[in-house]
């Protein structure tokens, strides 16, 4: 289990330490809420993102970073593993020990480490796709967009936990890494010999897509959640100001399974998630490709959290269907790929006073909202937060999350690779396991971050 989505949780005791009277650190500085987003984001930057636009995954990657944690060894090792072949690799790490860690894995695993960067930096996060977008500018330039961080918008989270108790909140929201965070794309930058453009706007990297050709997609439901109490027509002023965004496609939310951070999904079923990234719902293949998960009518028939992820993806579809991309004349439609869902990877987990957070499979019947009414005893169904959509494009290689060993009909995956070599001609499709990933919201995009050649 990563320690990054573990320190999101470590307000599983906040109450208590609020109760002892035991100090956290501040909240982040300017922490989403009511407040207006910050001015300028359209205008005094205008030179900054002159001639920049956001790369596509798709495009040629220069390197791949990833991150290291020693609850996804094994993870990373088949992630860097499948990767070289075809790009040069690059971790960022948060100690010296995790660099020395990181080479004698990679050495373990035969990685050719003449072709492997390590970078040390204090912020580091494993999921290191959540903390910086690349860009490509001109005279072969890079840049990069420096979101503002919230540790996935953790006080919307601690607010809704602890609803009607203000000082638990807070103390809960005092976990938040904010304060230690905000300079690591700042950092990236600097690592990356990157231009940095500053936002605004509370997100992470997983959560927006873009078809290298000015169109970005968005979730709503998403970036309301990061950015609280801001209005809709801000939020897109803010989007539409980053380099090279010429259209922004509101989608309405992300799947289900993937619910914001510890959270009911619906009855007793549960998930840990982002909240609604796009790179677990929709992808880009190309610029005018859009690839868009859609469960099976067998699943759908049996199963409620499935039922909830297509009604989800329809109303997503429907606002696809009636977009068009970024070019002249009002633009031209998107093609629209249909990709399967797998089938929901559960566990049974009995809610315990006891818990301990740093495991994805301990949970405490505080986690939730008082409403819910959940007690300490209570069994819940946990759903893994997978999903085929949080692939790696790298070069000649696309890099999937396979699920046929936990459940899902070989035929569905077969009928995928089909879908996937059609869409990305000529690039080798491979599998990895990455269920460890997903009980924790994450999957092989989260874990890596594309570096545009230019």
């Amino acid at each position: 289990m990563s320690a990054d989505r573990r320190q999101a949780l470590r307000a599983a005791g906040a109450a208590a330490l609020a109760a002892a009277g035991v100090g956290c650190s501040a909240p982040p500085a300017q922490a989403p809420g009511t407040a207006a987003l910050a001015d300028g984001d359209a205008n005094a930057q205008a030179d900054t993102a002159a001639g920049f636009r956001l790369a596509g995954d798709f495009e040629p990657a220069r390197a791949v970073w990833l991150g290291y944690d020693q609850g996804h060894v094994a993870f990373t090792a088949a992630l860097a593993t499948a990767l070289q072949p075809h790009v040069d690799l690059r971790f960022l790490v948060a100690e010296p020990a995790h660099a020395d860690a990181v080479q004698a894995l990679l050495r373990r695993a035969a990685v050719d480490l003449r072709r492997v960067q390590v970078d040390v930096d204090r912020q580091a996060l494993y999921f290191v796709r959540d903390a910086a977008v690349f860009t490509r500018g001109p005279a072969s330039q890079r840049g990069l967009v420096d979101f503002r961080w919230s540790h996935y918008g953790l006080a919307a989270w601690c607010t809704r936990r602890y609803a009607g108790d203000a000082a638990s909140a807070a103390a809960c929201t005092a976990a938040a890494d904010g304060a230690n965070r905000d300079e690591l794309d700042r950092s990236m930058a600097r690592l990356a010999g990157a231009r940095p453009y500053r936002s605004s706007l509370f997100m992470e990297g997983g959560g927006i897509e873009n078809n290298g050709a000015g169109v970005l997609l968005v979730s709503e439901a998403l970036a309301q959640q990061r950015n609280p109490g801001v209005p809709r027509a801000q939020l897109q002023a803010a989007f539409e100001a980053l380099p090279g965004v010429k259209k922004l496609i509101w989608l309405a939310d992300g799947l289900a399974s993937d619910p914001h951070l510890r959270s009911t999904i619906t009855g007793n079923y549960v998930a840990w998630g982002t909240g609604g990234h796009t790179d677990e719902f929709v992808r880009f293949a190309d610029a005018r490709t859009v690839l868009l998960a859609w469960p099976d009518d067998v699943d759908v028939a049996a199963h409620p959290v499935a039922r909830l992820n297509r009604q989800r993806m329809q109303r997503n579809f429907e606002i696809l269907a009636a977009a068009t991309d970024a070019g002249p004349n009002g633009g031209q439609p998107f093609r629209i790929i249909k990709l399967p869902v797998p089938r929901a990877v559960e566990r049974r987990i009995f809610l315990s006073a006891a818990a301990d957070d740093r495991f994805s499979a301990e949970w405490t019947a505080d986690f939730f909202p008082p409403g819910e009414r959940r007690r300490e005893g209570q069994p819940v169904v946990q759903v893994a937060s997978s999903s085929y959509l949080n692939f790696v494009v790298a070069n000649g290689v696309v890099l999937v999350p396979g699920y046929e060993a936990h459940g899902t009909p070989r035929a569905v995956e077969q009928r995928l690779r089909g879908q996937l070599q059609q869409a990305f001609p000529g690039r080798q499709i491979v599998f990895v396991d990455a269920l460890g990933a997903n009980w924790v919201g994450g999957g092989p995009h989260c874990a890596t971050l594309n570096e545009p050649a230019v």
